[in-house]
């Protein structure tokens, strides 16, 4: 189970369907449930959703009857298949959903980036380094690293040469997985 301060994620075990390789998602969701309705028909500051999610291909359904279709993702890719990246992976979580800030000053591949510790780091991109102790002592994609990647791929921050990705083909070679 993973705990932030928004929300409780709570990931069951896998169930093979048409291909998929599902997981059931409960999550804790700050707020208001969605209704059809104009008023609050609640007083609690969050509500619990439960849903189904295919690892491979990160498709959603509230039921796991409702995956009818193959999954179009072949054997061996992930849900960010151009990246080899997992959101299952701790540090590709906290990348995505950790407070961080990155910035992009001068044409070259340095990022700064702000992490939600408040310490601040330099993220190589090209030579796939952080400044971060995670990644020194560890010599591992930290999470720093993998938010500027996806950052880039996105389209948020601009390529190391100062220019956004233009396409998804060059998105995906943009940087080294």
């Amino acid at each position: 189970m993973t705990v932030s301060n928004d929300h409780e994620r709570r990931v069951s075990p896998t169930v093979p369907t048409h291909g998929h390789d599902l997981v059931r998602i409960t999550e804790w969701v700050p707020g208001s449930e969605p209704t059809d309705y104009d008023i609050e028909l609640s007083d609690l500051d969050g509500y619990r959703t439960r849903f189904w999610r295919c690892r491979k291909c990160g498709q959603e359904r509230t039921r796991k009857t409702e995956f009818r279709e193959s999954c179009p993702v072949v054997d061996g890719q992930t849900l960010l298949s151009d990246g080899g990246y997992s959101i299952d992976e701790s540090r590709t979580w906290k990348a995505l959903t950790e407070e961080m800030e990155v910035r992009f000053g001068n044409v070259g591949p340095v990022y700064e980036v702000d992490s939600s510790s408040g310490n601040t780091y330099e993220v190589n991109v090209e030579a796939g380094t952080c400044s971060c102790p995670d990644h020194r002592k560890r010599s591992v994609e930290c999470k720093h690293l993998r938010r500027v990647i996806f950052e880039i791929r996105t389209r948020i921050l601009p390529k190391p040469n100062g220019r956004f990705a233009t396409c998804e083909q060059d998105t995906k070679h943009a940087l080294r997985p």
